[in-house]
This record gives C-alpha cells, sequence and structure tokens, in this order.
C-alpha cells in the first residue's frame, strides 16, 4: 500500500481516454504532485461553481445540467464511454435554449452544446497535444450555464421591479 502511488501509471487507464479535470492536468503536466493539487483546486472551483449554479437559478434545467457536467468534470476516473451522463445535460439545455431563444445567453449557450458533443471525438489528439479539448470545452459550458442564470434572475427581476 506504500507502493501504491508508484504503481499508478502501470494500473490507470491511458490518460488520452479519461475526460476529467483529473486527467486534463495530468495529462498536461510531467508532476503528478503538481497536477494533482491542481485537479484538486479547479474541482474545488467547479463544485463551487456548480453549488452556485444550484442556489441561483430557478430553472431546473439549467440547476440539473450543471450538475452533470459538474459531476463529468471532478470524476476522478471518468472515460469516453461514461460522457453518456451528459445526454440529459444536453437534452435539458437544447430544451431550455429553445424555450429562452430570446435571451443573451442563448446563442453562445447553442454553440457550446454544439461544440461539447463532438469535442470527444477528437480524444485521439490528446495523445500527442496533451490537451483533452473536451475537458476545457465543458469547463466553457458551465461558465456559460452560469452566465444564463445570472442573465434569467436579472430578467426576472427587472420583471417584477416593473411590475410593481
Amino acid at each position: 500500500l506504500q507502493r501504491t502511488s508508484q504503481a499508478l501509471p502501470f494500473i490507470e487507464p491511458r490518460l488520452y481516454q479519461m475526460h476529467s479535470l483529473r486527467g486534463f492536468w495530468l495529462l498536461l503536466l510531467p508532476w503528478r504532485n503538481v497536477a494533482a493539487v491542481l485537479y484538486v483546486l479547479s474541482a474545488l472551483v467547479i463544485l463551487g461553481l456548480a453549488v452556485l449554479c444550484w442556489r441561483k437559478s430557478d430553472a431546473p434545467a439549467l440547476r440539473y445540467a450543471s450538475f452533470l457536467i459538474a459531476t463529468v468534470l471532478v470524476a476522478p476516473h471518468l472515460m469516453v464511454y461514461d460522457l453518456v451522463i451528459l445526454a440529459p445535460a444536453f437534452l435539458l439545455l437544447g430544451n431550455w435554449t429553445l424555450e429562452h431563444g430570446q435571451a443573451l445567453a442563448v446563442p453562445a449557450l447553442r454553440v457550446f452544446l454544439y461544440i461539447c458533443y463532438a469535442l470527444p471525438l477528437l480524444e485521439p489528439l490528446a495523445k500527442f497535444s496533451h490537451v483533452q479539448f473536451s475537458v476545457v470545452g465543458l469547463v466553457a459550458l458551465q461558465g456559460v450555464i452560469w452566465q444564463a442564470i445570472m442573465e434569467d434572475q436579472s430578467r426576472s427581476w427587472q420583471a417584477s421591479m416593473a411590475a410593481t
């Protein structure tokens, strides 16, 4: 058990097949300890953003999609076949964009939905580039969801102020 960390490279899956923050940092950086610290820090940021999305939003679609994306990003050993977890998130976000076509965040949300759907296909490039593009896209999508939530909240507040 004391030497388990030394054996991890031999028992872990191929890093370029991992689609999580942990795999992203391990693939990008040659120093495992630095990658572990960056994984924990970035996971805390993503989890904090997901909690904020959950608390601030009244839209169940945005809340649940943010939760699922955070789950994918924070999972330490998420492989390409585990990305099926994103299917409900993509469906909910797509439906939300159709219902809220007038919102400013909708075009960006649609673009990032398309991009995040296709980015796992670039997995073989990660072997050579040492960057898992799907992780970058999902982090950006989480940010766009936050932007949509803040815009939706602002519009609701303005509507309530106009009504009074």
